[in-house]
């Protein structure tokens, strides 16, 4: 029974942790490149989950209703473009101070739980999921649902797919370069306000995906922001800020941790390891796991 009961819990950590690692890797990506600390980064996880939400469910625009992966795409784009104007129209003007930034961001994050509450109420609304059913696994005494293997799937897919784009392309590398030196990115011709601009459509991207999976998996409310953006916080700063590899790696270790506690000794010990892990990483690592030294270029 023992190990039926901590296989079940490993094969629930693996799917969630897949889900975590999108949206810590969007939001390290930002700071990476920008040193941009997007508080409004679970505003754009919000915003993919109710895009999918007004496509796919008659309750909202009947006259608009198309089949659910289409509405995975949807929610995708709209989160992309999101992310790309609240860049285009604020944060590009303001990102030199990282106070005024920061405030600026969490207010947009507000003004947009605010904005779907007004729309849609704040009540938490259920989303269709575009892969239904489940599949049982009587080994381990575990029913998994599609949409959680389609998550688990499509994150690596996501995470594969940009690490081919930051490795193997110029475009993807000018990202890289200027998340390493700003100032040797520049001396090489690369075009910063360009790369920024590519980095926050490619956050709200991944923000829009684990969007629909979360609010499908979870719920979708006004408030469904706050989790996933402490979520980030604690992963990126347990890899290391401004890592992808370190938030993948984080985003596993935090997803298993948390599923074995709460499923070993209950939801009330949920998140309490892992700000003490958060705690001692500060302490000893301040940098992370994977994290360079903060210095002054």
């Amino acid at each position: 029974m023992a190990i039926e009961t901590f296989a079940g819990l490993f094969v629930t950590a693996a799917m969630i942790s897949a889900v975590y690692a999108l949206i810590a890797i969007g939001f390290t990506m930002i700071f990476g490149v920008g040193g941009v600390l997007n508080l409004a980064h679970g505003g754009l996880i919000m915003i993919g989950a109710y895009a999918y939400l007004v496509v796919t469910s008659t309750s909202t625009v009947p006259s608009i209703v198309i089949p659910p992966v289409a509405g995975l795409v949807v929610a995708i784009v709209v989160a992309a473009l999101a992310s790309f104007a609240l860049y285009k129209g604020l944060v590009e003007f303001i990102e030199d101070d990282v106070i005024i930034t920061f405030l600026a961001t969490v207010v947009v994050a507000v003004i947009l739980a605010e904005l779907m509450e007004l729309i849609f109420s704040a009540n938490p609304r259920s989303l269709t999921p575009f892969v239904p059913g489940s599949t049982a696994l009587p080994a381990i005494g575990v029913r998994i649902q599609h949409i959680e293997i389609a998550g688990f799937v499509l994150s690596w897919v996501a995470i594969g797919a940009l690490w081919y784009y930051v490795t193997k392309t110029d475009a993807g590398r000018s990202i890289l370069a200027t998340s390493m030196t700003q100032r040797g990115a520049k001396l090489t011709g690369v075009d910063i306000a360009a790369v920024s601009a590519r980095t926050w459509l490619i956050a709200g991207g991944l923000a829009g995906l684990a969007g629909v999976f979360l609010g499908t998996l979870q719920q979708t409310s006004p408030l469904m922001w706050l989790d996933p953006l402490a979520l980030a916080f604690i992963i990126v700063v347990i890899g290391g800020i401004g890592s992808i590899k370190g938030s993948l790696v984080a985003a596993y270790f935090i997803g298993f941790l948390e599923t074995y506690t709460v499923g070993l000794l209950g939801p009330e010990f949920r998140g309490v390891f892992a700000l003490i892990i958060v705690a001692a990483v500060i302490l000893i690592r301040p940098e992370g796991l994977y994290g360079r030294e903060f210095v002054d270029e």
